[in-house]
C-alpha cells in the first residue's frame, strides 16, 4: 500500500528471513477492471478495461516485482505477438 511505511515494511522482511522465510518487496496495486481504484479512475469497464488499465499499472511504476527480470510487456504488444501464432 503506499501509505505503508517502506523501512517497517523492509524491517518485516528482514525478520523473516532470518528465520528462513521469504518474503517478496511490495508490489503495486493493479487497478483492475471492475476493482473499487478501477471504478473510480475510469467508470465501469468496457472492451478496451483490461488494456487500459495495464497501461496506466505500466506507465505508473518503474519497478514491479524483486523476482521479475524485465519489465512486463504491454498487453497489447502481446496480443500483437499472439495473432501470428
Amino acid at each position: 500500500m503506499t501509505g505503508d511505511d517502506a523501512d517497517i515494511v523492509e524491517s518485516w522482511r528482514h525478520n523473516l528471513d532470518l528465520y528462513g522465510v521469504w518474503a517478496n518487496k511490495p508490489v503495486p496495486l493493479f487497478p483492475y477492471p471492475g476493482s473499487p481504484e478501477y471504478t473510480r479512475m475510469w467508470g465501469a469497464p468496457d472492451d478496451d478495461a483490461w488494456e487500459r488499465a495495464h497501461a496506466a499499472y505500466l506507465n505508473g511504476f518503474d519497478s514491479f516485482s524483486d523476482i521479475q527480470e524485465k519489465r512486463p510487456q504491454a498487453l497489447v504488444e502481446l496480443e500483437i505477438a499472439g495473432h501470428g501464432r
